[in-house]
């Protein structure tokens, strides 16, 4: 297996890296935003919202997380910070979705998301967003590097 870019390895548990580009992105221009609102004093409500919505948002985007445990056979993802982890054993696992958003010629979300069998029902779960449909790709792509490598070994 060649050395993974986007996942660490601890025995045959697979966690993602972070991404800290729109956390910080998020500490630096929402805080500013709402240091002008308050600033200029009109309205100091709408400046407390835009800092209590930065805050969340920070929270939830460094909470997200995804594991590949091919000891237990599942995959764990949590996109939310207030949700619960998604728990999928690898039985269950269906295919991967990647939707991307446009507006106009310019791409303002990609995400990629995995489909499994719950109940009977197709469900589906966020495993990682970003901009760039490249970027959602190489993830992808090493995350079927790692589920093949570990059935090839088996």
């Amino acid at each position: 297996m060649q050395s993974l870019k986007h996942f660490t390895a601890e025995g045959n548990v697979y966690k993602m890296k972070p991404s800290y580009f729109l956390p910080i992105a998020l500490i630096i221009v929402l805080p500013l935003l709402s240091f002008f609102i308050l600033r200029e004093g009109k309205y100091p409500v709408i400046g407390w919202l835009v800092l209590g919505f930065a805050i969340l948002g920070f929270a939830g985007m460094i909470s997200r997380s995804l594991i590949i445990d091919l000891n237990n056979q599942e995959i764990r993802a949590k996109a939310a910070l207030l949700r619960p982890a998604v728990r999928i054993p690898l039985a269950d696992f269906q295919n991967f979705e990647l939707h991307q958003l446009k507006q106009g010629f310019f791409t303002t979300n990609t995400s990629l998301n995995i489909c499994y069998l719950k109940d009977g029902k197709t469900r589906r779960a966020l495993i990682a967003q970003g901009v760039t449909t490249r970027a959602m790709q190489r993830i992808l792509n090493e995350i079927d590097e790692i589920i093949n490598n570990y059935d090839s070994k088996r």
